[in-house]
């Protein structure tokens, strides 16, 4: 993200942490002094004001985290994230103090480091996780898809609580519950090694389909990551046809629901 300086033709000069960028310009109607996407030397997007704040909230957590990952304190990461963000609002002409208000007005309040505001059952299952290497990115932070997958193994965990094993599903009942409809929003980063709280609870159970919902929070950070809806359909094992959720297999699911704890749960 930068400050267009120039546009000649299709290529255009962009001020990014006070060193010109020559890159293409791919959007119409981009003008001096806009600010600007710039990816792999291609201005991609012209940001309005919305759009810069939510970016330069999304650069303060990864850079905070940086400083986390390389040894710093939260409070030290925090001071030097603040820091970094206020010298790249004043290089886009943005307002400090406009920027940090915004910040602590996040989902999350990302200025303040506290969890984000996400209301999960007293009594919902939940695991506990290591993010592992496998995970991550370039950067050691969580790749967004992996998310789904540490959603489901919470899921898993939580039917086998219940009393009803996925393999329990296929070979006495012969039935699958596969998603098909996924919600997800990532609300900040989780890096190598952070330990995670996978939270996961059934919101609605239908005559062939249910409806579960997976929140997961960084014990490390203190700060939800990720919040997850699935929508699942009964089917046959060869998903060929949906089928109505055995009475057996929805007592089980109604285990789930907000009333339902991890046997070995703690505070």
């Amino acid at each position: 993200m930068g400050k267009l300086v120039s546009v000649e033709g299709v290529e255009g000069d962009v001020e990014v942490g006070g060193v010109l960028v020559r890159a293409l310009v791919a959007v119409e109607g981009a003008r001096p002094g806009d600010v600007v996407l710039v990816h792999a030397g291609v201005v991609i997007e012209k940001l309005d004001r919305e759009g810069v704040l939510a970016n330069l909230a999304v650069y303060y957590d990864l850079v905070k985290y940086h400083y986390v990952f390389n040894g710093a304190s939260e409070e030290e990461a925090s001071r030097r994230a603040r820091e970094d963000l206020a010298s790249l609002a004043r290089s886009l002409g943005i307002p400090e103090g406009e920027v940090l208000r915004a910040l602590s007005e996040e989902p999350g309040g990302a200025a303040g480091g506290g969890p984000a505001e996400v209301e999960v059952p007293e009594k919902a299952f939940y695991i506990d996780y290591s993010v592992q290497l496998a995970e991550t990115d370039y950067l050691q932070v969580v790749h967004y898809t992996n998310y789904l997958r540490i959603c489901e193994r919470a899921f898993m965990s939580a039917l086998s609580s219940a009393g009803m094993s996925y393999g329990k599903l296929i070979h006495e009942y012969g039935i699958f519950i596969p998603t098909v409809e996924v919600s997800a929003r990532i609300r900040s980063p989780s890096r190598l090694d952070n330990s995670l709280r996978v939270y996961v609870w059934v919101e609605e159970i239908g005559r062939k389909h249910l409806k579960y919902r997976c929140v997961v929070h960084n014990k490390t950070t203190g700060r939800v990551v990720a919040d997850v809806t699935h929508v699942a359909v009964c089917t046959d094992t060869a998903i060929t046809a949906s089928h109505e959720i055995p009475k057996e297999v929805r007592q089980a699911l109604e285990k789930l629901t907000s009333s339902y704890r991890s046997p070995n749960s703690t505070a």
